[in-house]
């Protein structure tokens, strides 16, 4: 179409000896194709070893991100040099490569991402499928949140407000036990032509030994358990430009015979999405409502939704202490009355970005409010707060640093990806 920038196609097969990519442009007679020499094992053994795929995200945190992105970093290199900067790079992944970030992968100049826009599919035939689904007329925004109380996802209701803030007059909003997967059939139909965004803030889960059974959790309903699984998803008709799975491991799928996926992703499709927003990973909360303020922004904004993506991982990646500290500030000043937990959630977050930064006399404040206002302190409260007492009793004397990025690692920026129509 006129005005959208150059796509370049980028599919992977992963074989035992290496990898081959075949790259498809607009001006290319026929496709270019590369081998590299990453066969299945190597790069199974890759990802398992350096990657969020299995044990806690924790140890993922700690380990240095050049682990993993300087190795793999040649299945990008041929995409770099088919490309130029600020093509929509179209990645279709194949086996165990599903699970990487490849938008985070090292160009020798910093992410792809910051190159590019970057979008994927599960095969080249998905996307077009995906394409013929989109009508740019579609207006209204529903959301979806923190619908399971026994884990509460306070941070949520933050992406409620921003949401309702940037669509004024176009939200329908559920929370809590409102959340339930009856209400979601009702707002859609409500919308026969269907909607502009579902935005579903809450927790996802995936049972490896039958993926028709992983899911999201909304709330329970009179006539269901609130499980929001694939299985269900695939029976639904969610005729959506975008939908977005603000959720933990929303974006993990199982491998079939024929690489078919079996997963929330392609189920979304299925049932109607143009393109589908997830994450590879579980995800830390406070990061991923500043991320989604980002994304949103830059989407009502007038962005296409790759770029949108690019800009919010950008933003997030260079969001700083500071940034973080004005954040919690800002939402704390508009939380009024609350009932979720989110006003002890954002304290929590001013003293964590506190203690960071080396301002530990502030963050012992920050942590000594939290345990006098008439809630029990846990454990990890205990903890930070014994933590930074003892950090302000020893410390070398030293100014504060807001300056540095609070989530650079890939951890907190590179989990979400886009599948499906890019624009």
């Amino acid at each position: 179409m006129p005005g959208e920038p150059s796509a370049v196609l980028a599919e992977f097969l992963v074989t035992e000896r290496a990898t081959v990519l075949q790259i498809v442009r607009g001006d290319l007679d026929q496709p270019a194709v590369e081998t590299i020499p990453l066969g299945r094992e190597e790069l199974r053994r890759l990802v398992r070893d350096t990657l969020a795929v299995a044990g806690p995200t924790s140890r993922f945190r700690a380990r240095d991100p050049s682990a993993w992105t300087e190795p793999l970093s040649m299945l990008i290199e041929p995409v770099t040099r088919h490309s130029a900067p600020g093509d929509v790079v179209w990645l279709v992944p194949h086996d165990v490569l599903h699970h990487v970030p490849m938008h985070a992968l090292d160009t020798g100049a910093g992410p792809l991402i910051g190159r590019n826009p970057v979008c994927y599919s599960p095969s080249a035939s998905v996307m077009r499928y995906c394409r013929t689904k989109s009508r740019p007329g579609r207006r209204q925004v529903l959301v979806y949140a923190d619908s399971r109380p026994e884990a509460p996802l306070v941070h949520a209701h933050g992406q409620v407000s921003e949401l309702t803030r940037l669509y004024a007059g176009r939200v329908t909003a559920r929370g809590q036990a409102a959340a339930t997967i009856g209400a979601l059939t009702g707002d859609l139909r409500e919308h026969p032509g269907g909607v502009g965004v579902l935005h579903l803030a809450c927790h996802g889960y995936f049972t490896g030994d039958d993926p028709l059974r992983s899911g999201l959790l909304l709330a329970p309903g009179p006539d269901d358990d609130g499980l929001l699984t694939v299985e269900r998803i695939m029976g639904m008709r969610l005729p959506t430009e975008l939908i977005t799975l603000s959720a933990c491991e929303s974006g993990i799928s199982e491998r079939h015979a024929g690489d078919e996926l079996i997963g929330l992703t392609r189920a979304l499709i299925y049932a109607g999405a143009a393109s589908v927003v997830v994450s590879l990973w579980a995800v830390d909360d406070l990061s991923t409502s500043m991320f989604m303020g980002y994304f949103y922004g830059a989407l009502a904004g007038g962005a296409p939704r790759a770029q949108a993506l690019r800009t919010a991982q950008l933003l997030l990646r260079g969001t700083t202490r500071g940034d973080v500290v004005e954040h919690c500030r800002r939402s704390l000043a508009a939380t009024g009355e609350d009932p979720s937990g989110q006003r002890r959630a954002l304290l929590r977050g001013l003293a964590d970005a506190h203690f960071a930064a080396g301002d530990f006399a502030a963050a012992l404040a920050g942590y000594r409010e939290l345990a006098g206002d008439g809630v029990p302190p846990g454990p990890r409260l205990l903890t930070a707060t014994a933590r930074a007492r003892a950090a302000l009793r020893h410390a070398t004397p030293a100014p504060p640093d807001y300056d540095v990025p609070a989530f650079g690692h890939p951890y907190y920026w590179a989990p979400f990806v886009l599948v499906g129509d890019w624009r």
